[in-house]
């Protein structure tokens, strides 16, 4: 079997692919009378078509890495978490426009501190990374000039909400407070992973063999739409020393690296 490249999609990657399994031409692929996965497949499945058994071996799986990562919801409580993170960077842009220099410099302080890249950098790191980069700004200001500089600015009701919506993401992800992981959830979750990039390694897999054998066509034009996204999402998450040479200048040296695996933990294909 050829491996395509998943264990370098995230679990972010893979949750989120469920919209692409609504969508296109996996849209009218219906999986309701075979969806039960916690009895499992019917004998009935063995005579299902193609296209809705690997449908729902795909959803399965990431249906399975959802429970593993603690919540069915944890895309919303991403999405709170990163809105959070924007306020606090518009809002510190704001007030480092004041005209009174105090605030300006109140704001630069926190803006160095409490901000990653363009201001929104921390939003594209991975759930855990997420946690432990909102708990890190919670700590920040608790005290000394940091605190002060939140109570110049009037901006506690948002620290607040990054504490809520840090916590909340902990939560879901099944993390506690003051600890990095249980033991056991961190488990689940690299082995749901590894589950997931090898049912969806599989699926593209299959496809590919049928593309391969199907004469021109309707059919193959059918076989080639439901592998696209698949394809789409393999360009979203190329391994890290591809992407590092697409975006470097012309001659510059790319240092290999591992795969990404989200939790800071090894995936597998």
């Amino acid at each position: 079997m050829t491996a395509y490249g998943y264990s370098y999609v995230s679990d972010k990657g893979f949750v989120a692919f469920s919209r692409d399994l609504s969508e296109g031409a996996w849209k009218s692929v219906s999986i309701a009378k075979y969806d039960t996965p916690d009895k499992g497949l019917s004998a009935s499945a063995i005579d299902a078509p193609h296209p809705v058994i690997w449908k729902l071996r795909a959803t399965w799986a990431i249906a399975a890495l959802k429970r593993a990562l603690g919540s069915s919801t944890l895309e919303e409580l991403d999405a709170s978490w990163d809105s959070s993170q924007r306020k606090l960077n518009f809002r510190l842009a704001e007030h480092a426009e004041s005209k009174d220099p105090a605030v300006q410099k109140a704001a630069e302080r926190l803006r160095a501190q409490l901000l990653e890249g363009n201001g929104t950098g921390q939003t594209t790191s991975d759930y855990d990374q997420e946690v432990d980069f909102g708990r890190k700004q919670i700590e920040l200001v608790k005290e000394g000039a940091a605190a002060a500089d939140v109570k110049k600015l009037k901006i506690g009701d948002l620290v607040q909400e990054i504490e809520e919506t840090t916590e909340a993401l902990a939560k879901g992800r099944g993390r506690t407070a003051g600890a990095k992981r249980a033991a056991a959830p961190s488990i689940q979750q690299r082995e749901a992973l590894t589950a997931c990039s090898a049912a969806f390694n599989g699926v593209h897999d299959t496809i590919a063999w049928f593309i391969d054998n199907t004469p021109s066509g309707p059919d193959r034009d059918r076989l080639t739409e439901l592998q696209a996204p698949f394809e789409a999402l393999l360009a979203r998450n190329p391994p890290r020393a591809a992407a590092s040479k697409a975006t470097s200048p012309a001659g510059a040296p790319v240092a290999a690296a591992a795969p990404p695996a989200p939790s800071g933990e090894p995936s597998g294909e």
